[in-house]
């Protein structure tokens, strides 16, 4: 689903870096983040969901939550100082339990430097979305630079709806902060429904929505985004994304340009965790 909100100018301090010379004793040292273990990932959820226990969720549609085992490949790069890093080979997939507001949170982990989410709740039968944050670190070997990047879709974006028909379209606009970036960046654009299709899933076909959100940044940041989501009609749960991203910045020596593409998809069907 939508969209990748990265921030490619939260490397500025890398860039810095870069524009004093020291590229070449900083790469020497860095490493490349690696795949994030399904493991790791339900640990995460048990630690994150510590203290919501005993609240008793509303009767919404919502997925089964856990954590799912994905496979997929992608990459992003940074312009200036000219890295890259990809994705992890296995690629786990949360869904946090419905809070209160009839909710829930969907994670994608790309890699240990790399998570995507998003809050999902459930109106009347229909999927919108609230908001979401995506965390991105970035190892030049001397220097780790982090960024968080949340946006809020006020009023929420309506993201699947099974009364949709193919070409049904509503447009959507999200604002978002990140902690490198100074101003607000707004991501808005149309959000289809492309038609129902069949998927493959661990020995299963699955009938999922197929929904692409276009969107075009602007404000502090400057680009476009294109995010593809395969929905399962049943339950909700996102079976597949496919995403692509072309992200400008500007920064102390000059724009600094983050292209982004990849997609994954669940390997099983049933959550562990």
């Amino acid at each position: 689903m939508q969209r990748r909100w990265v921030v490619p100018v939260a490397v500025v301090a890398g860039v810095l870096v870069v524009a004093v010379g020291v590229l070449g004793v900083l790469f020497l040292t860095r490493e490349d983040p690696g795949a994030k273990s399904v493991d790791e990932a339900v640990e995460d959820l048990r630690t994150r969901a510590t203290g919501s226990a005993g609240a008793t969720p509303p009767e919404v549609v919502a997925p089964p939550s856990g954590v799912y085992s994905a496979e997929g490949e992608g990459d992003e790069a940074l312009s200036l100082p000219g890295i890259s890093q990809t994705d992890g080979e296995v690629i786990p997939v949360t869904v946090e339990p419905v809070d209160e507001e009839g909710c829930w949170r969907f994670r994608v982990d790309y890699n240990e430097a790399h998570w995507q989410d998003w809050r999902f709740c459930d109106v009347d039968g229909v999927v919108v979305e609230r908001g979401g944050t995506t965390f991105q670190r970035w190892d030049f070997g001397a220097l780790v630079v982090e960024n968080s990047t949340t946006f809020t879709c006020e009023p929420p974006a309506l993201i699947d709806d099974p009364a949709a028909e193919p070409g049904d379209a509503s447009d959507q606009s999200c604002d978002g902060t990140s902690d490198q970036v100074e101003g607000l960046a707004t991501s808005a654009g149309p959000v289809t429904f492309l038609g129902v299709e069949d998927l493959e899933v661990g020995g299963s076909t699955v009938t999922t929505r197929h929904v692409r959100q276009a969107r075009t940044l602007s404000g502090a940041q400057t680009g476009t985004t294109t995010n593809d989501t395969w929905f399962d009609v049943e339950t909700g749960l996102p079976v597949r994304m496919e995403r692509s991203a072309d992200i400008a910045s500007d920064s102390p020596v000059g724009t600094v340009s983050y292209t982004e593409s990849g997609w994954w998809q669940l390997t099983d069907l049933a959550p562990v965790g």
